[in-house]
């Protein structure tokens, strides 16, 4: 009888001991600590990734489902200033435009790409197609909000949109970018204002 006692009580600590070890370890779905594991991964995604949009969009989606509750709450604090900084820019950003468009760059780098052939074309060259292009192109973003932040490849962070256009030009920006641009699509006969 103290046999079987005595085998009731290994089993019953082991499963204690390999419930607590569960919990702790991130390994049940709902806990302050699962929640964190699963964010550090998609963000660690992220940063190794480049921010390909696809994990951009589940860390959204993820953040968006988890949010408000104490969990979340509690796992959110246990994350470094960087993952809470990555969390925050993906999901402001998903806020504003569809969830599969927050880390996509490809409309701003058409447009840097459209810039920089207007800018970078010898004097005398045939331009008006990437002018209309480039006329065409802000036209069509009009409709649809573009997003605040872009993923750095260079800093491994989440930077300004104007900061962005800035790193593309050499720190130009503004007037002194654009009126330069401006002057030689109105030279080749387009109005991209």
């Amino acid at each position: 009888m103290s046999a079987a006692l005595l085998g009731a009580a290994v089993l019953c600590c082991c499963s204690s001991s390999s419930v607590a070890g569960a919990f702790l370890g991130g390994f049940i779905p709902g806990t302050p600590q699962f929640i964190a594991k699963k964010m550090k991964k998609m963000i660690q995604t992220i940063i190794t990734g480049d921010a390909k949009p696809v994990d951009c969009e589940n860390l959204y989606k993820y953040t968006k489902e988890t949010k408000g509750t104490s969990a979340a709450e509690s796992a959110v604090q246990s994350l470094s200033e960087n993952e809470k900084t990555i969390i925050e820019r993906v999901y402001d950003i998903g806020r504003g435009v569809a969830p599969e468009k927050i880390c996509d760059k490809s409309a701003i780098d058409s447009a840097i790409k459209l810039f920089k052939n207007i800018q970078e074309a010898p004097e005398g060259a045939h331009i008006p197609r990437f002018c209309n292009d480039l006329k065409d192109f802000s036209n069509e973003d009009k409709s649809e909000r573009m997003p605040i932040y872009y993923w750095d490849e260079s800093k491994k962070e989440f930077i300004r949109d104007r900061e962005y256009m800035k790193n593309a030009f050499d720190g130009k920006s503004g007037p002194e970018f654009q009126e330069p641009i401006i002057a030689k699509c109105m030279e080749a006969g387009v109005n991209i204002r």
